[in-house]
Formats: structure tokens, sequence, C-alpha cells
């Protein structure tokens, strides 16, 4: 086996019905790239699914099985297998008791998540099983388009904009501030949160890059979960300066304030807003800095090898650093 193991996965194709959701499926799917992996999309007993397939895996990989088993198929029976299990989790702050219960029925050995914090205050009794496998970009998608900064201050995410009645009032305090401060402003932007499970969206993975590759300033938040959603990742992918509410995570990743992103806050966004909009040399420098930060460190490659090396640590009995990439100096704690 070595560092080759054989995987199977288990997961709908849904990287095509749901274009939102494309990136997800071509990162983790990556590993295709690293090792040998077998794919299962269709619901079953896994005790069935093991003898219909052509290979003996050492390690079954279940991408989220929450949503109604829209991103990955219904499996029963992982709780009777003696081959390492892997689950794949998104969004903790949703399905709560339904993760909690998939979890716990199947034994689960190692729990992936994209989000760190606020996986280990919801399920601090998967610590031992948790590994951290946080959002990452496709250069070939997220890129410098070099496209005209024809777009001053950009907008765009999931918020209230008092046009909806989801997500509630409050739930993105800070996006909420955003726009009702910058609305009126000069040169702002703002495109609206297309929903998620929708086929037909105009600003999707290419054109999403090129929407930000327009922009010299973006803004985001990590929302209720405080977590680096995907525009943490893209927007700098995307050679765009982003400016953003931080949490730990964002920390953790190697985030710096003024050298790979702006850090600020629902009070101080304005002022920075307006200081690196007035300030073009100090704005370039982060932002260039930024998306050197991205395409080095946070490319599926490099997740998908992170990802293969939790799994092939497991498998090989040793103890896993929750922050393989945290060797580097690049990943320091951003806030020294």
């Amino acid at each position: 086996m070595a560092n080759h193991p054989k995987i199977l996965m288990l997961i709908r194709q849904f990287g095509d019905t749901y274009p939102k959701h494309n990136q997800k499926y071509k990162a983790i799917t990556y590993l295709e790239k690293l090792t040998d992996v077998h794919y299962w999309h269709e619901d079953g007993s896994i005790l069935d699914i093991l003898k219909k397939i052509p290979i003996k895996p050492d390690f079954i990989l279940h991408y989220d099985p929450a949503w109604g088993h829209l991103f990955a198929p219904h499996i029963t029976d992982l709780d009777k297998v003696s081959i390492p299990t892997g689950a794949f989790s998104i969004d903790v702050h949703a399905n709560k008791q339904e993760r909690l219960a998939y979890f716990t029925k199947n034994k689960v050995n190692l729990i992936f998540s994209v989000i760190k914090s606020s996986f280990l205050n919801t399920f601090p009794q998967f610590e031992q099983q948790f590994r951290w496998l946080p959002f990452s970009i496709d250069p070939s998608v997220t890129k410098d388009w070099q496209l005209k900064k024809d777009i001053k201050f950009l907008f765009m995410g999931l918020v209230n904009d008092g046009t909806v009645s989801h997500p509630p009032l409050g739930r993105y305090p800070f996006r909420e501030a955003v726009l009702k401060r910058m609305k009126d402003v000069k040169g702002f932007k703002y495109n609206k949160h297309p929903g998620n499970l929708t086929s037909n969206i105009t600003l999707v993975n290419e054109t999403f890059s090129q929407e930000l590759n327009r922009a010299e300033i973006f803004f985001t938040c990590g929302g209720a979960p405080k977590y680096p959603v995907m525009k943490f990742f893209e927007a700098p992918g995307s050679r765009t300066l982003l400016l953003a509410e931080p949490n730990d995570d964002v920390w953790d990743l190697g985030f710096k304030d003024g050298e790979s992103f702006a850090a600020c806050s629902a009070e101080d966004f304005y002022d920075k807003a307006m200081y690196y909009s007035q300030n073009e040399v100090e704005r370039e420098r982060v932002t260039m800095n930024g998306y050197s930060f991205i395409h080095d460190n946070h490319t599926n490659a490099v997740r998908a090898q992170q990802l293969l090396t939790y799994i092939t640590d497991y498998l090989g009995g040793k103890e896993t650093n929750n922050l393989p990439f945290s060797r580097h100096d690049y990943y320091n704690n951003g806030t020294s």
C-alpha cells in the first residue's frame, strides 16, 4: 500500500448537476491524481457494494452524507465493515443531530471538515477523529484573468438585503452592515446570491472568478459558523483585495492582516475600504501577496496531498497533526 492506498469514495456526481458546487467536487476528486480511487454513486449497503466493485479498498471515504443525500449516496452497514472509514463534512452548523447520529452509529474512524473551530465546538467528542481539510481553489478556474478593474467595491454572498426572508436578519451582521453602508457609495456593486442548488447561474466557476477579477476590493465574512468560506480563497485567488471579517480558522490558515488580506469589522470596514481604495500601491501590494499566498498554499493539489497524508498516516498508525500544513512558516498565526 505504502503511500498509495486503494480508496473507495462514496459520492454523487454533483459537479455538473449543481454548478455552484463544482469546485467542491473537483477538490475532493483530485485525490484520484495521487492514488487509486474507485467511485460509487448509488444508495445501498456497503456489504453489497464491496462484493460488486473490482478492488479491495484500504479506506472508505463517504462524502458529506447530510442534506438529504444530495451530494453522497445513502449507505448502510458502514459499522459492520473492518475497513477504516472516513466521512467528509461541510456545514456542521446545519443538520447537527443527523450528523451526530451518522458519526456515532457508523463508528467513523476519520472525520474531515472544512471547518475547524466550529466543528470542535459542536462535536468535541470527535476531536480524535477530526482532520481539518479547508476549502481550496482550482488555479485553472480561479486566477488572474487580467480583466480591467472597473468595479471599485464588490459584494456577493448570502445576506438578508431586505427583499428576502432567508437568511433571517442578524444571521450575517457583517454583510448586512456592508450592504447598508456601501449600497449608495460610488463604485459599489452587489450581486445577489443565486441559490445553492440552481443549475442556471450566470456567475459560477470561471465567470465568478472573472467578476471577482474585475473588482479592486471584495467584502466577505464567515457568517454565523465563523469559518473561511470559499470566497476567502476565491477572492485573493482571482487577484482581488479581500477585505473581510476574520475568525480563528482564518488566522490558523496563515492569512495575515495587511499582508495577504485586510482584516476588518462591522465597525471599521468602511474606513479600511476607503484607505485601500485611495492607496493604490498598498492595495496592489496586499492584493499580489494574497494572490501568491492562495496559489502557493491553497490549491486542490495541495489539499489532496493533505487528505492523502491524513489517510496514509492513519493507516500506518501514525499520530497526525490536524494542521499538517502548519509546519511551514507561512502558516504561523496571522495575529503575530
